[in-house]
C-alpha cells in the first residue's frame, strides 16, 4: 500500500513514482494521502516534477498536477520528454503562422513600443523590457522575448507564443496571465527561464511553458 506513490527528491527534482499496475483512481487517492503526509517537507518548495513508473497521457498528467498544485504550497515545474529542437527549426512555428494573416516585424522592439495586429505576429528581433506585441493569433519571436507577449486577444484560447529565448515579464494567452507559478502556470522545463526554443500554449485553461520540441508543437498543431 505504503509503495503506490513514492517520492523522491534530489537537486530541486522531485521525482513522484507512481505504481503502474492500480487504477489511475486508486492512484489519485494515494497521491492525495501521500502530499498530505508530506505537506509540510514540501511547503514553499520550488522542484522541477518528474512522473515515472506509469504512462500518462496529457490530461492525466495534467490532473495529478492540478491535485499537487492543490494540496500543497510548491511551485511546479514539469519535466516533459522529447528531443528538443536545434534553434533552426524553429521555422516550423513560423510556417504555422505564415498560413493565417501574419505581420512580419523586423528588428528590436525597444521600451515604449506597442505592436498590435489582428492576425498572427512574426518580429525578427527581439522584444525589449517594455515593449508590449498583442496578436488575435500565433506570436512568434525570431530572438529574446524579454517583454510583454499577448496572444490570443480577442478569445483565442488556442494560440501559442514562442520565442528562441524566453525571458517574459509577462504572458498572457486569451485572458490567462503568466504572474503566478503555481496558480495558473506549469513550466515543463527546470530551466525554462532564459532557456532557448520555448512554446507557451494553453490546456484547461491552464498556461503551459514547453520547450519546443517535435512532440509539444505536434501537439499544437493538432488542437
Amino acid at each position: 500500500m505504503g509503495n503506490n506513490v513514492i517520492f523522491k527528491g534530489s537537486n530541486g527534482k522531485l521525482v513522484i513514482i507512481l505504481n503502474p499496475e492500480i487504477s489511475f483512481e486508486e492512484l489519485k487517492d494515494h497521491l492525495v494521502e501521500k502530499l498530505k503526509k508530506s505537506k509540510q517537507l514540501l511547503m514553499g518548495y520550488e522542484a522541477v516534477i518528474e512522473f515515472k513508473g506509469r504512462e500518462l497521457n496529457e490530461e492525466e498528467e495534467l490532473e495529478l498536477l492540478n491535485i499537487v498544485d492543490k494540496a500543497v504550497d510548491i511551485n511546479i515545474l514539469f519535466v516533459s520528454d522529447g528531443e528538443e529542437l536545434a534553434s533552426k527549426e524553429i521555422e516550423k512555428a513560423v510556417n504555422i503562422v505564415n498560413e493565417g494573416v501574419t505581420k512580419f516585424h523586423v528588428g528590436t522592439l525597444r521600451s515604449g513600443e506597442i505592436l498590435e495586429y489582428s492576425g498572427n505576429v512574426v518580429v525578427l528581433g527581439d522584444v525589449n523590457p517594455g515593449s508590449i506585441v498583442k496578436a488575435e493569433g500565433n506570436i512568434v519571436v525570431i530572438g529574446t522575448l524579454n517583454g510583454v507577449a499577448h496572444a490570443g486577444v480577442k478569445g483565442n484560447d488556442e494560440a501559442f507564443i514562442v520565442a528562441s529565448n524566453m525571458n517574459p515579464f509577462q504572458l498572457k494567452i486569451d485572458e490567462v496571465l503568466f504572474k503566478n507559478y503555481s496558480s495558473n502556470i506549469l513550466f515543463r522545463s527546470k530551466q525554462i527561464i532564459r532557456n532557448k526554443n520555448n512554446i507557451a500554449y494553453l490546456r484547461n485553461n491552464i498556461l503551459i511553458i514547453d520547450k519546443l520540441t517535435r512532440k509539444s508543437l505536434k501537439n499544437i498543431v493538432a488542437t
